[in-house]
């Protein structure tokens, strides 16, 4: 299934992801953000989506997915476009989920899982906004199953972003110092 493709040519359903997920699909293909030439990656790819705060989803040479952040983070968080989706759509707001401690234990992190989602629920509705109902019209129109609970994609997740080769941003100062960053994005 061609995801971008749908998205391209569904403008509501576009929004929808928007809405959810805060995932906007570009209409072209664009250069990873390279901080007027400051910044480079380990891996090439191409910029697909954004974020509202100008964050950037890459689709890398390799099929997989990664992420730079507007703040500076970069790294792999899904090994291909169909896993990428299923995550967004499951894990909306998946940033709030980057405590690591709570990858440790299944039980766990299901349970953290569900306290992040309800705080998110809660917060939609204060907005009139019904995230869960939202989040299922996304997953049908997508043709996504939606979880009960996401443990096994925030699983696949936190094994992607620790897979190596790493996808990793490298900046370099004017005076040609350069800072390089982990790959992972639970190093925040």
């Amino acid at each position: 299934m061609d995801f971008i493709k749908m998205l391209h040519e569904d403008h509501d359903l576009s929004d929808l992801l928007c809405d959810v997920c805060d995932v906007e699909i570009l209409s072209e293909f664009e250069p990873p953000q390279d901080e007027g030439g400051h910044l480079t990656y380990n891996i090439s790819g191409k910029t697909f989506a954004k974020t509202g705060s100008g964050s950037e989803y890459i689709l890398l040479e390799d099929g997989s997915i990664g992420f730079w952040g507007s703040e500076g983070e970069c790294g792999r968080i899904a090994d291909h476009l169909k896993e990428f989706f299923e995550f967004m759509v499951n894990c909306p707001y998946w940033l709030d989920y980057l405590d690591e401690d709570e990858y440790q234990d299944r039980d766990g992190l299901s349970e953290f899982a569900k306290e992040v989602f309800e705080e998110h629920v809660e917060s939609a509705e204060d907005i009139d906004f019904d995230l869960p109902e939202a989040q299922q019209e996304l997953a049908i129109r997508l043709g996504i199953e939606k979880k009960a609970d996401a443990v096994d994609i925030l699983m696949r997740f936190y094994h992607c972003t620790k897979r190596e080769p790493r996808f990793i941003s490298t900046y370099t100062e004017n005076d040609g110092s350069m800072h390089s960053g982990t790959g992972s994005l639970f190093d925040r």
